[in-house]
C-alpha cells in the first residue's frame, strides 16, 4: 500500500507531528511505503492531497483537526482513496462521528489505518465547499469565529465555552428565512446548525440524532430566548438534552437554502469559515470513504 501522511504541525500543541512521524515508522515497518508532509497555509491540504492522488497513493492520512480534514475531504470526495484520520486537532469532531478516540495513542491508530475497513460518509456541499460536521449560523457562528479569529490558549470544548460567554453579551438575534423538504421558517433566531454529525466544539451535542451516512441534515433551529436562558441551556447542549426545550426546533432534509435579510451573515463549519448568506447546502451521499476501527 501507498500511504500520503498530511500534517497540520500547528495542531494540538504540535502533537500532530509527533503522531504522524510515530505512525509513518510504524506504516513503514509493516511493508508499506509511507511519506509524510507538512501543511503550510490554507488550501495546502486540498493541493497535495489531490497531488498525492494522481501519484497514485492509497490513502491520504491526516493528523490534525476538523479544519484540515474538510479541506482533504474535498479532494478524495467520489474517489475510490480513502481518509485516515490522526485526531490531533482543537476538537476532533469528526473523528469522534466515525468512531475514532482523539485519545487512541498511534499504535492503534496505525492498527485502524491497516485493517483497511472503511466508511462511506456523507459531505455538506456549499458552493463550491464542502464539510463534514455542523454548518453554524447565528449565535454558534459568531462563537465559531471568535476561536478561529484569535490564537487561544484553551482548546477544544473550553476554548468555544469561553467564546461564548464572550459573544453572549453583544450578540444581536437575527431573522433569518430557510427553506428545506420541511417547508419554511421565518423568524428572529439564537442559531440554525446544519449538521451532518452530532457534535460541534469538541462535545457539544447540538444534533444528537445526526449520523453522518445517512443522506440527512439533522437541522436544529433554536428560536430567540433570553441571555440567562442560553446560559442555562449550555449543559443541555453537552448532553444533548435540549431538543425537548420549547423554543428549540428539529428538521430534517436533505438540502437546506438560507436567507438573512438584514444583512449578510457568516457560516462556519469544521472550524473554519465557510461562506455567506444567502447560501444553499445539500447532502453530497456517500461520498467518501473513511478509515474506521
Amino acid at each position: 500500500m501507498r500511504y500520503y501522511l498530511l500534517v497540520n504541525p500547528v495542531s494540538g500543541n504540535r502533537s500532530a507531528m509527533v503522531t504522524a512521524e510515530r505512525v509513518q515508522r510504524l506504516l513503514q515497518e509493516a511493508g508499506h511505503e509511507a511519506r509524510l508532509e507538512a501543511t503550510t497555509a490554507r488550501g495546502d491540504a486540498e493541493r497535495r492531497a489531490r497531488a498525492a492522488m494522481a501519484a497514485g497513493c492509497d490513502a491520504v492520512i491526516v493528523s490534525g483537526g476538523d479544519g484540515t480534514l474538510q479541506e482533504v475531504a474535498a479532494a478524495l470526495a467520489g474517489t475510490p482513496v480513502a481518509l485516515g484520520v490522526l485526531p490531533r486537532g482543537r476538537c476532533n469532531d469528526f473523528a469522534r462521528a466515525v468512531g475514532v478516540s482523539r485519545h487512541a495513542p498511534p499504535e492503534r491508530l496505525a492498527e485502524t489505518i491497516l485493517a483497511g475497513k472503511t466508511r462511506a460518509v456523507d459531505l455538506g456541499i456549499a458552493g463550491s465547499r464542502v464539510f463534514l460536521t455542523v454548518a453554524t449560523l447565528g449565535f454558534d457562528s459568531e462563537a465559531s469565529r471568535f476561536v478561529e479569529t484569535r490564537q487561544l490558549w484553551l482548546r477544544g470544548t473550553a476554548a468555544y465555552l469561553y467564546a461564548v460567554l464572550r459573544v453572549l453579551a453583544h450578540f444581536q438575534f437575527p431573522v433569518v428565512r430557510l427553506r428545506g423538504e420541511f417547508g419554511a421558517y421565518e423568524g428572529r433566531i439564537l442559531l440554525a446548525a446544519t449538521a451532518n454529525s452530532p457534535s460541534y466544539g469538541g462535545a457539544m451535542m447540538i444534533a444528537p440524532g445526526a449520523v453522518p451516512d445517512d443522506g440527512r441534515f439533522h437541522l436544529t433551529l433554536v428560536e430567540q430566548v433570553s441571555r440567562w436562558t442560553v446560559v442555562r441551556m449550555l449543559p443541555r447542549v453537552m448532553r444533548g438534552t435540549h431538543l425537548t426545550h420549547p423554543r428549540v426546533r428539529v428538521l430534517t432534509s436533505a438540502w437546506v437554502e438560507y436567507e438573512t435579510p438584514q444583512a449578510p451573515l457568516w457560516i462556519c463549519a469544521d472550524g473554519e469559515s465557510l461562506c455567506r448568506t444567502p447560501c444553499r447546502f445539500e447532502v453530497r451521499a456517500r461520498c467518501l470513504r473513511v478509515l474506521i476501527p
